[in-house]
């Protein structure tokens, strides 16, 4: 709590201190004329009347400009000054007559004062009592009815009564009357309603100089128009610089106490010293009316009666001292609660056995976004989730049932802006105290830990890119079917590969792989029913868990997902479809789930095997070709190792002449105990494996260096797989390459498919940096993949060679000749490959192809055959 801040003095301010002096002077004049009579023209009493309220009206309109009171403080002081100018306007009225001017004037200037009067108490009438609790307030009334009464006989017998001193009573003597009291009443009215007031934001010092403002204002305006008997200069010139002092003392009170800001506020009193106030009134009044001739043993009696009174009120002041006392402590006490209670960071409920709430802290508002009054006397189970409040209700009746008894548990409230908040709740059954006589429980908001952890959980058991179950989830959900199924309940598991994925992903970019695999998930969910598990694996590899669907169902819902995946869909503005494996395991309840995970997945690499998609079951004996492909793999890594391979060479010839222009390294495997293998046989192993990198770069080293003995500048064609191009360091291995043997790098042709012609990212680029180093680049298999006229234009290739099974044989010859022709349009070299015949050679020189390849003109050979046929002269081949 912020120290309070330095209270400014009362008379610093220049216009407070003119105001006072002014009254000072003003009143001074009234008393010393009332004695010796005018010691100059009214006029100039009316005229310092006038400089006093325009002193006022300034310190009025501070307190209605500064901008550290309260809105409703400002317009308060704004609506006095309004009634306070319109006292000047009294006065200066005043002036005007006094100075001779008509005597209806008069009349204007009572009708100004009375609008005046009006315009200054109608804000009072406003004020609330600060009573709370009906109690409280019949009290506030009864106290406001023993002062009304009081000053009721006070006024009658010192103003009103005045009226009828000589026994006569007429209609205007009456009239005098009533309005004495009403204005009388009125002003006694207005300034202990003023007294207790409850609003905080007016100072407390500045009420009660405006209380007494208004009694002032309004019983002495009454008195100095109606009574009878006059003092010889004006009652006005007494009442109203009074009145107008005690408005600017409120005025000056309310800007020096807002100024100070945090000031402690007194705690109130348990009970009021208004009735024994008017007590002591009517006392004082009775002793008065009683002293004088003939007052005889009523004196004494009276005497007594006031004696036993004081004693009373004493001793009853003297109680409630005690009282106060004792409920100041017990209210420091409660203020400690309630401040704890209030500012705690848990809300704090209790609640009757029957679950109906009796308490409600304020820290509901803040929680739940509402007020504690709505929720207190309602019951417990509508503000729970519908899912929880079964929980709910056993845990609170466990609570119920063992008195001094304590359970935590977790449960969702609905928060008034929508939607629930998850509190961890600890409840108590304190039954026995009477001062409780329910179940306390605090309860903890831990929305933002039940999120953190959800996401997490979420997070570690989901695919991020998919949002689709990952493996660890799929495995326990695979054990969890198998291990709770009976016997006779069958489980199928089936894994999806994707085939070319990486081909995608490596030609058109991540981004576009990651599409496609959200593309992919799309349309495995909604092929397959709620009931079944689709989860992604790794990489392009999904799996889906059918509980209690049998083969025929688990290959019709198969069907229909390779149906759907072969549907064309647009994935960043390309039109795509997807071919897949699958590899299927049937499974019954009791089974061992790894075991039915391993069926699954050697079946997914026997289908893989053979290079055609579709679908795969398991079938006992399919691990012996499992095993049968490790092993090859593993010779595989050994032949690379100790030398086992050989490259063969197939040369390119000049059509029509068949002139040798260099030759397509081509690998072949001496197998130790098969003898010579051709590349079927293992080159889908070591793109499974990724030996084919390695293998890759033996051939290039080893047909570099063979071909920088050939003489002339025959050319030697190495095919590179997408593995190899999109190896960042592919370039410095085919510069390394060309530097060691000391071929020129224009003799080195580099094979690549039209898959990854179109590629982007690092495949692009090691492209460009071959065609940089002068390395010539070759579409090869032209016609079998994407081959467009934008991909001529694009692709920085110097060559394209005609797939095998374009070569013209007797039939249509449009592939080729259009081939030809684009080749010719972008000034490529264009190569024909597998010709066998004759009359192949002869279509394709016709149709304009300059180079061509095949067992017409010569089978491959090592590299000894060739370089001997070089060596004898032998450049031509001769069919």
């Amino acid at each position: 709590m912020p120290a309070p801040s330095a209270r400014l003095p009362l008379f610093a301010d220049r216009a407070f201190q003119a105001v006072t002096v002014l009254a000072i002077l003003s009143v001074a004049a009234f008393l010393l004329q009332e004695r010796t009579g005018p010691l100059w023209p009214d006029a100039l009493n009316w005229l310092l009347l006038t400089a006093l309220i325009g002193a006022t009206l300034t310190l009025c309109r501070r307190v209605q400009t500064d901008p550290a009171s309260a809105p409703a403080v400002r317009h308060y002081w704004g609506t006095v000054r309004t009634g306070i100018t319109l006292f000047v306007g009294v006065a200066a009225l005043r002036v005007l007559i006094a100075l001779g001017a008509p005597g209806w004037l008069v009349a204007v200037s009572v009708v100004v004062h009375v609008i005046g009067g009006l315009v200054l108490t109608w804000p009072l009438v406003g004020l609330p009592f600060s009573a709370r609790g009906r109690a409280r307030r019949v009290g506030v009334w009864l106290d406001l009815g023993t002062l009304t009464s009081a000053a009721g006989l006070l006024i009658w017998h010192f103003a009103a009564s005045a009226q009828f001193t000589d026994g006569r009573v007429t209609v205007s003597r009456v009239v005098s009357a009533v309005v004495i009291m009403g204005a009388g009443l009125n002003g006694v009215y207005l300034a202990a309603k003023v007294v207790l007031a409850g609003v905080d934001t007016f100072a407390r010092r500045g009420l009660y100089w405006i209380g007494g403002s208004a009694l002032i204002g309004g019983l002495g305006s009454a008195i100095s128009f109606l009574h009878p008997h006059q003092p010889t200069g004006n009652l006005l010139l007494l009442v109203l610089p009074l009145a107008a002092f005690a408005a600017a003392v409120g005025a000056r009170v309310q800007v020096v106490d807002t100024a100070a800001a945090a000031r402690p506020r007194r705690a109130p009193r348990g009970y009021s010293l208004m009735p024994y106030v008017a007590v002591a009134a009517v006392d004082a009044l009775v002793l008065y009316d009683n002293v004088g001739p003939g007052a005889g043993n009523s004196l004494l009696i009276d005497g007594v009666a006031v004696t036993l009174t004081i004693l009373v009120v004493i001793r009853q002041l003297i109680a409630f001292r005690l009282t106060d006392a004792l409920l100041a402590r017990i209210g420091v006490q409660e203020a400690r609660f309630r401040l704890l209670v209030q500012n705690s960071t848990d809300m704090v409920t209790i609640t009757d056995p029957a679950g109906r709430l009796t308490y409600v802290s304020p820290a509901a508002r803040r929680m739940l976004g509402t007020d504690p009054d709505d929720m207190i006397g309602t019951a417990v189970a509508p503000w729970i989730h519908r899912d929880d409040r079964v929980p709910a209700a056993r845990r609170l009746a466990t609570v119920i049932a063992a008195p001094g008894a304590t359970v935590t548990f977790q449960v969702r409230v609905r928060h008034a802006g929508g939607g629930y908040r998850w509190f961890e709740v600890t409840s108590a059954n304190l039954t026995g105290e009477p001062s409780v006589a329910g179940i306390v429980s605090n309860a903890r908001d831990i929305t933002e830990t039940r999120e953190v952890r959800d996401r997490l959980s979420y997070e570690a058991s989901h695919d991020r890119l998919t949002g689709l179950t990952n493996r660890a989830l799929f495995s326990k959900r695979v054990a969890a079917a198998v291990t709770g199924a009976g016997p006779d309940t069958p489980v199928g598991i089936v894994l999806v590969d994707l085939d070319d994925f990486k081909n995608i992903n490596e030609s058109l970019g991540h981004a576009t792989g990651d599409a496609l695999l959200v593309h992919v998930a799309e349309r495995l969910r909604a092929s397959v029913r709620p009931a079944d598990t689709v989860a992604r694996l790794g990489g392009d590899e999904f799996a889906v868990l059918f509980e209690g669907a049998r083969g025929a169902d688990v290959d019709q819902v198969l069907t229909r997902i390779m149906a759907a995946l072969l549907e064309p869909a647009v994935i960043d503005g390309e039109p795509m479809t997807v071919r897949a494996s699958f590899g299927v395991a049937d499974g019954r309840g009791g089974d061992d789930p790894g075991e039915v995970l391993r069926r699954a997945d050697i079946a997914i690499h026997e289908v893989k095997a053979r290079g055609e998609g579709g679908i795969e079951r398991y079938r006992p004996g399919m691990e012996a070709h499992g095993a049968e492909r490790r092993r090859r793999v593993a010779d595989l890594h050994t032949a690379i190792a100790s030398g086992q391979l050989v490259t063969y060479f197939q040369p390119v010839v000049t059509l029509p002449g068949g002139r040798i222009t260099g030759a397509e390294a081509l690998v072949r495997w001496q197998h130790p105990s098969e003898g010579l293998l051709g590349p079927g046989a293992f080159i889908e192993a070591a793109e499974q494996s990724g030996l084919i990198v390695a293998l890759g770069a033996w051939v290039l080293r080893d047909a570099t260096r063979e071909a920088a003995t050939w003489p002339g500048e025959l050319t030697v064609s190495v095919n590179v797989s997408a593995r190899q191009l999109r190896e960042t360091g592919f370039p410095d291995l085919v510069s390394a390459a060309l530097r060691d043997s000391g071929l020129p790098p224009h003799r080195l042709t580099v094979e690549i498919t039209e898959s990854l012609a179109v590629g982007g990212g690092a495949t692009a680029g090691n492209l460009q940096t071959l065609r940089d180093l002068g390395v010539r680049l070759s579409l090869d298999d032209f016609g079998t993949g994407a081959s467009t006229l934008s991909l001529l234009a694009s692709c920085p290739v110097d060559q394209i060679k005609l797939d095998r099974s374009f070569v013209p044989d007797g039939g249509s010859a449009a592939i080729a000749d259009a081939v030809a022709q684009m080749a010719r349009a972008f000034g490529l070299q264009a190569v024909a490959e597998g010709v066998e015949t004759a009359e192949q050679a002869a279509r394709l020189t016709a149709l304009g192809y300059d180079r061509a390849q095949g067992f017409y003109f010569a089978r491959p050979m090592n590299a000894a055959d060739l370089r001997a046929r070089l060596a004898g002269g032998v450049v031509t081949v001769t069919p």
